[in-house]
Order: C-alpha cells, then sequence, then structure tokens
C-alpha cells in the first residue's frame, strides 16, 4: 500500500483506494455457504461431514450469575475461538477473489512498478481476513469492483457498513500530484471520503498523501504516557517498576516500528526523553537502572 501511494505521487499517477467494512463479518456467514463453499474448493467427504456436524443444529445458551437462557439455535456464524473459523471465513470469501482474478478485473487494477521502473503486474484488490481494500487507477474502474462485491455480498447474504467504509484519492492537476475525494457508491450510499491531508487506516497503519508518521508518532506518544503514568502509580519496588518499563511497555510499542518508517533519530529525542524523565524522577530507581 505504502509502495503504492508513494509512486503514485511521485509519478503523478491517479489513484483510488476503497477501503470496505462487512457488518459483524465473522458472526454473519451462513451455514449453508460454508456448505457450499467445502464443496467449491473440492474439500474431502470426510471432512466435509465432519464440519458439517459442527455446525447441524449448533446450539448455545447465555449463563450469567443472575439467569441462563435457554438452547438458542445459532444459524449463521462460525464458532468463536475456533481455530478452524478464521479458515472457513478465508475460504468463503476466497470465492469472490476467485472470481476477480479474471483478466477482465485484473485489468483495472493499478500497475506496480519494479526497482527498474518498469510495470511488471497490476494490483487491484488486497485481502486480509474481512479486512479489505480495493485499488484502482481510476473512479470508474474502482466502482466496477465496488458493483462486483455488491453482487457477491447479497449472494453471500453479508452486509456491507458503508458508514464504516472510506476511500482516498490522488490525482495529477497541473504539475503535481494532489489529493482529493473520490466520488464512490455502494449500494446507491455515497462512500466516506478522506479529508485532504487526513489519513486513513489499513491492518494497523496510517496512510496519508505525504507518507508521514505523524500520525503514528502522536499515538505511540500518547499511549506510552499513559502506560509509563500507570506504571508510576503502582505500589511497586523500584525494581519491579523497571522491569515492567523494558517488557511490558515496549512490546505494546514495538508492532508499530515494524509497519512504519520511525526513526531511531526520533525515538531517542522524544520517547527516550518521556522514560528517563519518568525514571529518574524517583530517584530510588536511579541504582536499579545501573543493573
Amino acid at each position: 500500500m505504502a509502495h503504492i501511494i508513494n509512486t503514485a505521487r511521485i509519478k503523478q499517477r491517479s489513484l483510488v483506494i476503497t477501503l470496505l467494512d462487512l457488518k459483524n463479518a465473522f458472526g454473519e456467514l451462513h451455514h449453508n455457504l460454508i456448505y457450499k463453499v467445502l464443496q467449491y474448493h473440492h474439500i474431502p467427504d470426510l471432512i466435509n461431514e465432519i464440519i458439517r456436524s459442527l455446525y447441524t443444529n449448533f446450539q448455545t445458551s447465555i449463563i450469567t450469575e443472575k439467569f441462563s437462557t435457554p438452547f438458542i439455535t445459532v444459524g449463521r456464524g462460525v464458532l468463536q475461538g475456533d481455530c478452524l473459523s478464521p479458515l472457513l471465513f478465508n475460504m468463503s470469501f476466497n470465492t469472490f477473489v476467485q472470481h476477480i482474478k479474471s483478466e477482465s478485473f485484473l485489468q483495472l487494477g493499478f500497475w506496480k512498478f519494479n526497482k527498474a521502473g518498469i510495470p511488471c503486474n497490476r494490483i487491484h484488490w488486497f485481502q486480509f481476513a474481512d479486512d479489505a481494500a480495493v485499488i484502482s487507477s481510476q473512479e470508474k474502474e474502482n466502482q466496477i469492483l465496488l458493483n462486483r462485491f455488491s453482487v457477491w455480498c447479497q449472494w453471500a447474504n453479508m452486509i456491507i457498513r458503508v458508514d464504516k467504509c472510506s476511500t482516498f484519492g490522488i490525482k495529477k492537476h497541473s504539475s503535481k500530484s494532489v489529493q482529493y475525494q473520490p466520488k464512490l457508491f455502494i449500494n446507491h450510499l455515497l462512500v466516506p471520503r478522506t479529508e485532504t491531508g487526513e489519513s486513513f487506516r489499513y491492518l494497523g497503519r496510517y496512510f496519508n498523501f505525504n507518507m508521514s508518521d505523524e500520525k503514528h508518532q502522536s499515538d505511540i506518544c500518547d499511549l506510552f504516557n499513559n502506560i509509563i503514568s500507570k506504571i508510576d502509580e503502582l505500589h511497586l519496588h523500584p525494581r519491579n517498576k523497571i522491569l515492567l518499563y523494558s517488557r511490558y511497555l515496549l512490546s505494546k510499542i514495538s508492532w508499530d516500528f515494524t509497519i512504519t518508517d520511525i526513526s531511531q533519530t526520533w525515538v531517542c529525542e522524544t520517547l527516550d526523553g518521556i522514560a528517563i524523565l519518568n525514571i529518574y524522577e524517583n530517584g530510588s530507581n536511579c541504582q536499579y537502572l545501573q543493573l
């Protein structure tokens, strides 16, 4: 995604990205669809029957301290906490992904360039579990893919949360690239548009026209200050606080450094300063810091 946005901005090419959101995706998957998907992927009959038995006449009950409900028949949704459930959902969604792999849909995507600057292949769809992103060079191409997705959702009896979707666009204006707001529709509803200068988030990373990490840096600072303040308020020995700083705090922010280009300089100038200030605020921590 970052490569595509940078390519469109630097090479002054048009780009339209639409993020899609499904209502309660894993909980809305119909069991009849699961059975059809198993046949579509040529799953052996024995495995097919085992999975079918898990979802046939499946019932659940809600139990609280004060009451418990009668058994409720569950007619849709994959089982929660079951390691098979994500696979069943991905297999179901794969029926659509395979459909748009035809050449007529592939040509609607955005050209990806190799290191030599030569176009190598088109990208038109990103899919990770229920997080989808539609990629195209023009609005009309993006709209075609959205229309096909709407048709598939009607077939699969899935609901698109248009209000949770968003779209982002780049186009050439005069002699430079600028961000703009594409006009796209899903089920006759206008897809919310990313405001100029604002970011959108996909799979945990913020993306914007300038591909800056300011939003990530702001979120990290807020999280960092929040956690370190809570640690300081705990009635613990300074040695244990140091352990929390090094083991818990760092693990909470490490993910952001794997998906962004935040520099070590920023970490040293910002986060290190906050950490040292809080650690040294209590003089008794100093001796344990040396350890």
